[in-house]
């Protein structure tokens, strides 16, 4: 069952050559146009209030005229009422705070490789804004139902006991085959409402399948 909630869109980091104000500035303009389209107010979610400005002229142009905030902000720093959301290089937890804001309107990711998130768009249907189309869901049907399973599994965020038990067993043999990589699988868990420390035991999990 999709928890996806909102029309999402994001800049993959697969290009170590690409200047991040360019990343940026695909993402700043589709969140514009989106907001455009909903009358509605844009914000930036960032990490870090440093990241701001740090040199990304784009990002720094945005957190100026729109509203901003980051996990450790008040709620009160992000504005009033819901509309498009721009989150640049998030986290786990920095995700999940745009995905909240982003809730019945728009959000585009700009990805960085320290968390990869090809499972989220493969979950969310995330058009590329590097090639314009929607991002492949590569995964097959029974996949998909085993990562819904290892989603109920990870209702105790993976800590010891039986749901960690469970993702062992379900995934023992399947990991790692067919394209179900570590990325895929913990972008899918982001993506079904899952937070960073739940999404780190389930990397340690899979570490001890590889």
């Amino acid at each position: 069952m999709s928890t996806i909630n909102y029309t999402a869109a994001w800049v993959p980091d697969d290009d170590p050559h690409r200047d991040w104000d360019d990343a940026a500035r695909l993402a700043v303009a589709w969140v514009l146009e989106q907001a455009g389209r909903e009358g509605a107010t844009p914000l930036l979610v960032t990490p870090h209030q440093s990241q701001w400005n740090a040199g990304v002229e784009s990002i720094t142009w945005f957190a100026g005229a729109y509203p901003a905030t980051t996990p450790r902000s008040g709620r009160e720093r992000a504005g009033s009422g819901q509309g498009p959301v721009l989150v640049y290089v998030p986290d786990v937890d920095t995700l999940q705070l745009a995905v909240r804001y982003a809730r019945g309107s728009a959000l585009a990711v700009v990805e960085t490789v320290s968390t990869p998130l090809i499972g989220w768009a493969m979950e969310a249907k995330a058009i590329n804004l590097l090639t314009g189309e929607v991002t492949p869901d590569t995964r097959s049907d029974s996949q998909r139902e085993l990562l819904e399973r290892v989603h109920s599994y990870g209702n105790n965020g993976w800590t010891r006991g039986f749901g960690r038990e469970q993702t062992l067993r379900a995934l023992r043999g399947i990991y790692e085959r067919d394209g179900l990589t570590k990325d895929v699988i913990l972008g899918a868990m982001a993506a079904k409402g899952h937070n960073g420390k739940a999404v780190d035991r389930l990397g340690e999990v899979l570490d001890t399948l590889a």
